[in-house]
């Protein structure tokens, strides 16, 4: 039999066959030995019995699939090493999180080419070896402190009497021909760690008459070693009267090893970097300590351009020198006040890689955006300078973005996922630049650029309508008013909501003629109403600020009242908060006009604004609208009941009814009633209706 060590067990996971086929001739060519599994069952099954080196696990696997095979064998072994690869054709960057937040070691996106995953094998063993071996060695420590008495001490507290062994003078670095003594022993510990130890070993001994503490000492060579120190009361012999007997280890090279291990899991082992997990935590910290101080802070995204070319061509020792000189250069063109405060977050830990070549540099404490552009810029100059490589002069570049706090995302995964679909703009434009976060970067901002395209022809194809919701005067229990309501319904988007609408108008300038139009439409219909024997009844129309600014308002109500033939004390306009805190003598001016035509005025959303009420009384109001914030807990808590009634009583101080926005339910409607609101509207009495629904609701109520 020859002495040649056994060829590694990999176990390929994967339902395709010819996959498999391939990654085992590949890999058997390679040294390695190859067993198969085509279900997640499977899988399962063969790691139990066969106990390979590696897993190389396919996502998309059947019964069950790759993530829950990873946390089943992590769940099952929370102690084993073993690595396990995923791979996955998907290239969704959320796939890779949930693979290293299942237990995965590494993760790969298929094709795996056969040549280099040998490499990357290779280097998860030997990691994985390495916290084997640091395991170990901990574990043998952990024994060896238990059974071995590597130092003994004697202390006799009524004499004195101090004796230490020969191999607690040698772990205090003491002289063992001169007597013991305690100005010795406290000589010897860190002054750092001298009060800690004697309020430890005073607490402890009063207690239950023992004690054991962990600390530091110095060595006369000024070498610093860890040891363990434990103590009891003992008793030595009828005549000597009770002894404190104790133990000295030195247990450096385990504290060394703890940290060892504490490091590996939260840096970079080649880059000495914070890593993906740290680099998370990390951020979850800083978001917190920037939103309890109102900070802006900024995330960057870092991917080197072309590395896989420098990695293939050259190969992985080459790329990760590579790697290591970019993080020095990172290190030393991101200042330290870039970082997250030390207090906050470890100054190192600002800067991290995430995985391959990807990078991320954490700012706090950003004035403004461009302070983030000008760190972008300093490692974009800093990036391009030649690195020897073997004798090769290689300059790469890099491409940034930029996601910032809170105007990007208010948590992790959001400011990670718009940094990097940022750092891909960047890509696209051309590599060697850096982008910020744009909303036009997402999903949502191509629907939004898809609204407002169509919303620009909305009006000419017919697909803008009203709904009305009506308002129920509480006092003669009678449908007093409708508000008109915006909807729009698209042949390809479908029902698109009001919130996306305003907003998109808004910025576009698009809400003066949908606004103009509502107006037409509002009172087109209640001419129709009028016209079919129906008792007169308001209609309220929404007014946006920019509206009522890039508008003659007054001119615009009048013309289309006179064309539609509607008495103007059928029309009530609605205003926010917001736009009576724009040019306040102009804003009053225009309102008094629509009073003097016989136009309501009504005050949309009260008490979500910042006006005061002696600055709400220089404005000409009839109807106060409670927002529905004010009226959803008023059946229950009394807080939120104290609010309602005093926007009650303000409403009737200023002359105006007030109407409760958002009642849903009969126990709201009663205390409304009781505390004297005027008016409700709410799901109670009926949602938006289209105009049809609102000719069959106005015939219930009697309105013929």
């Amino acid at each position: 039999m020859s002495g040649a060590p056994a060829a590694p067990l990999v176990l390929v996971v994967d339902d395709d066959r010819l996959a498999r086929t391939l990654l085992r001739d590949a890999l058997e060519a390679q040294g390695f030995a190859v067993s198969e599994a085509a279900t997640g069952a499977e899988a399962i099954a063969a790691f139990e019995r066969q106990r390979p080196a590696i897993v190389l696990l396919d996502l998309h696997i059947p019964a069950p699939d790759g993530f829950a095979v990873c946390r089943e064998l992590r769940a099952r072994h929370p102690n084993d090493a073993t690595p396990i690869l995923m791979a996955t054709a998907d290239e969704d960057p959320h796939a890779a999180d949930e693979a290293y937040a299942a237990g995965a070691t590494d993760f790969v996106v298929k094709p795996v080419r056969a040549p280099l995953i040998g490499h990357r094998i290779r280097h998860l063993l030997r990691g994985a070896r390495a916290l084997i071996d640091l395991g170990q060695s901990q574990r043998s420590l952990a024994r060896a402190q238990r059974i071995a008495r590597l130092g003994s001490w004697d202390w006799n507290p009524y004499t004195g009497e101090l004796r230490w062994s020969e191999e607690a003078h040698r772990i205090l670095g003491t002289d063992a021909s001169e007597p013991a003594s305690w100005e010795r022993f406290w000589r010897a510990v860190h002054p750092v760690d001298r009060d800690r130890v004697r309020a430890e070993m005073r607490e402890r001994m009063r207690g239950d008459h023992s004690f054991r503490v962990t600390h530091r000492v110095v060595l006369p060579d000024g070498s610093v070693r860890h040891v363990d120190v434990q103590g009891e009361v003992a008793a030595d012999g009828p005549e000597a009267g009770a002894w404190i007997s104790g133990t000295i280890q030195d247990v450096t090279e385990q504290a060394h090893a703890q940290a060892r291990i504490s490091y590996l899991a939260s840096y970079d082992n080649l880059t000495g970097l914070a890593n993906r997990r740290l680099f998370r935590d990390q951020l979850e910290r800083a978001i917190a300590a920037a939103r309890a101080r109102s900070h802006m802070l900024g995330v960057l995204f870092m991917d080197l351009d072309r590395f896989k070319r420098v990695n293939d061509t050259l190969g992985h020792g080459a790329g990760d020198v590579l790697l290591q000189t970019v993080a020095e250069r990172l290190r030393a063109h991101v200042r330290g006040n870039d970082f997250v405060s030390r207090a906050e977050v470890e100054e190192q830990a600002a800067i991290s890689r995430l995985g391959g070549d990807e990078f991320t540099v954490l700012l706090s404490k950003l004035d403004d955006p461009e302070a983030a552009g000008d760190v972008a810029r300093r490692i974009l100059r800093a990036i391009p300078e030649p690195i020897d490589l073997g004798g090769h002069a290689v300059s790469l570049s890099a491409s940034i973005g930029i996601a910032l706090y809170p105007i990007d995302g208010e948590d992790v995964e959001t400011l990670l996922k718009h940094a990097d679909a940022a750092m891909y703009a960047a890509k696209e434009g051309g590599r060697d630049n850096y982008q910020f976060f744009s909303r036009r970067m997402n999903a949502g901002a191509l629907r939004r650029l898809a609204l407002e395209s169509r919303l620009r022809n909305a009006l000419e194809s017919g697909e803008l309508r009203l709904h009305y919701q009506p308002r129920l005067d509480l006092a003669t229990g009678q449908v007093c008013a409708l508000e008109a309501l915006l909807r729009w319904t698209h042949p390809e988007l479908g029902v698109v909501s009001p919130r996306e609408i305003i907003p998109i108008a808004e910025e576009t300038g698009l809400i003066t003629p949908i606004g103009e139009w509502v107006l037409h439409e509002a009172s087109a219909q209640i001419r129709a109403w009028q016209d079919a024997g129906w008792e007169p009844i308001t209609v309220s129309v929404n007014v946006s600020p920019r509206q009522f600014g890039e508008s003659d308002l007054r001119g615009v109500v009048g013309r289309v009242l006179r064309n539609a033939g509607v008495s103007p004390r059928l029309l009530e306009v609605e205003l926010t908060e917001s736009l009576l805190l724009q040019d306040h003598d102009e804003t009053a001016v225009v309102l008094r006009d629509l009073r003097a035509m016989g136009v309501r005025v009504s005050l949309d959303d009260f008490g979500t604004g910042y006006s005061s009420l002696s600055y709400l009384a220089r404005f000409p109001l009839d109807t106060l609208k409670m927002d529905r914030c004010f009226v959803r807990d008023v059946d229950h808590d009394p807080a939120a009941a104290g609010v309602a009634k005093a926007v009650i009583g303000i409403g009737h101080s200023l002359g105006a009814r007030v109407v409760a926005e958002g009642v849903d339910t009969f126990e709201q409607e009663r205390f409304l009633r009781d505390h004297g609101c005027d008016e409700l509207q709410g799901f109670l009495l009926a949602g938006a209706l289209a105009p049809d629904e609102a000719t069959r609701f106005l015939t219930r109520a009697g309105k013929r």
